[in-house]
């Protein structure tokens, strides 16, 4: 099998938040053919990993899967005082668990046909989870260590139980990964009220903290917005400033309508005019054909960051602008509606959207487009009751197809909370996306009350180097924080203030 080369460090050093999206990637991600094995981060306990690889839930052990072997999960480290340690060696190869053969082989590839992870993944993480309910701790994994074959049993920590059959309502087990992984988030914060240069980083930590419902994280909250604020001036910036004016605007708009602080009116303001000028309008690049109404990676300047307008941050624009709204904030409305037409032009019979403002043909692929459009569209239903058809059609295409949750081009973290938030406006579809993905849950949470994020079939490495805990921590954490329906994207009891005086 050849053996592809690594992306150079000064390479990603080059690339910008998500410009990643526009690189090819390998789309199979046996650790034996992509970067992915051999990537390394200097953060955290994970900086002395040897590779990106799968981590295998509270056990300690991290394994691979070859395309070779792929009914295996082969370890390639186990960390020290964890229940693997002392167990499970490098080298061996899990080849069932609980007295479960994984007769399953994994899918390799990125597209229609090849997501889902039935086989040893989910086969490892619905034993993991047995293990901590009726099975009182007790995993047993069957193990070939070289040619001998072994019955190696851990003992794994029984504090979380399993999840509830409506998780995450109404289950301990989400009220205590809630809490710790918020706790975690605050400890994560740095001294200036972020967490990373990444805005969905900072702006998902700082949701889920608003978004628990507890009081006690109001001062890490307040904090993250003052940072949020002061780097969503108005002025035209480079780089992909869009990701920040969107993300940033939904959060300081939802932290709004929860306290009502004063200052956050000029800030949202600001964002709102930035918004404005930024919305692809007549002018349109000569080697685009995108309509009016959509949002690019930056400010829309013919020529500039990249390319043309993009679903993803079109919905994540049209959110913003919608809260705002609820803020007493007053928005065109016809510039709103251009965004959704946009969205709209892209979205396909059964719901799904496509990257562009182009119908990607008439089944799916990753949900993290369609979770934004869906989230965006609901939130909108006060100044727009008729988009309330378009949003349930999004959600129910999320729930029609929830093996995407954990697969989204370029950014699976960024889409792990759009299509978990997305199929929320919809309780059925979020039941089949959360009934078929709980073993993900459970593969990436780690012992220290944080997640990790799991390598899977089209990555960002920037998030794995620069954060493999926080990114992933962040967004499980918001996708938790549904149970508690505090945020408006999230089922909040509607609210719409009347227009500021400004706005007058």
């Amino acid at each position: 099998m050849k053996k592809q080369t690594a992306w150079k460090p000064r390479a990603l050093r080059q690339l910008s938040l998500l410009a990643l999206l526009l690189l090819p990637i390998d789309p199979a991600w046996s650790f034996d053919n992509t970067p992915w094995g051999n990537l390394k981060t200097e953060v955290g306990p994970d900086a002395e990993v040897p590779g990106w690889f799968i981590n295998l839930g509270i056990t300690g052990a991290r394994a691979m899967i070859t395309m070779e072997e792929p009914k295996k999960l082969q370890v390639m480290f186990v960390f020290k005082k964890s229940p693997a340690f002392g167990k499970l060696e490098v080298g061996d190869k899990i080849t069932g668990a609980n007295k479960h053969a994984f007769t399953t082989a994994h899918k390799f590839g990125y597209g229609v046909g090849k997501f889902g992870y039935q086989g040893p993944m989910m086969d490892f993480a619905s034993a993991l989870e047995e293990s901590q309910g009726k099975l009182s701790g007790k995993l047993v994994l069957d193990v070939l260590r070289g040619e001998q074959k072994l019955q190696v049993e851990l003992q794994v920590p029984v504090t979380y139980g399993t999840f509830s059959e409506t998780y995450p309502f109404k289950c301990k087990k989400s009220d205590l990964l809630l809490k710790q992984s918020c706790d975690w988030l605050c400890k994560a914060q740095l001294p200036d009220g972020s967490w990373s240069g990444r805005p969905h980083i900072n702006a998902f930590a700082a949701m889920a903290l608003l978004g628990s419902g507890d009081k006690r994280y109001m001062t890490e909250v307040t904090k993250a917005m003052k940072y949020m604020a002061e780097r969503t001036d108005g002025k035209k910036a480079q780089g992909l400033p869009t990701w920040d004016y969107t993300l940033y605007g939904t959060a300081l708009a939802e932290y709004y309508l929860i306290t009502r602080k004063n200052w956050v009116l000029k800030e949202l303001e600001e964002i709102n005019q930035w918004l404005v000028q930024a919305q692809q309008g007549k002018i349109v690049p000569p080697e685009t054909e995108h309509i009016a109404g959509g949002f690019g990676h930056g400010f829309y300047t013919p020529g500039a960051n990249g390319y043309g307008g993009m679903n993803i941050t079109t919905a994540q624009a049209m959110t913003a602008w919608s809260l705002m709204e609820r803020c007493g904030i007053t928005v065109d409305r016809a510039r709103l509606d251009a965004a959704h037409a946009f969205i709209a032009k892209g979205t396909n019979d059964i719901g799904y959207v496509w990257y562009a403002d182009g119908v990607g043909g008439d089944g799916y692929a990753d949900m993290g487009r369609t979770g934004a459009s869906a989230v965006a569209h609901y939130v909108d239903t006060i100044g727009s009751p008729k988009f309330t058809s378009f949003y349930k059609r999004n959600a129910r295409c999320i729930g029609k197809n929830p093996d995407t949750f954990i697969d989204t081009h370029g950014c699976p973290l960024l889409g792990l909370v759009w299509t978990g938030l997305g199929a929320a406006t919809d309780p059925a579809s979020l039941r089949k996306l959360m009934d078929h993905n709980r073993w993900s849950f459970s593969l990436s949470q780690c012992a220290d009350g944080s997640f990790y994020y799991q390598p899977n079939r089209d990555n960002n490495p920037q998030d794995y180097t620069a954060a493999p805990r926080l990114a992933a921590t962040a967004a499980t954490a918001l996708v938790l924080s549904i149970k508690e329906k505090k945020l408006q994207i999230t089922g909040a009891a509607p609210v719409l203030l009347p227009p500021t005086a400004k706005s007058k």
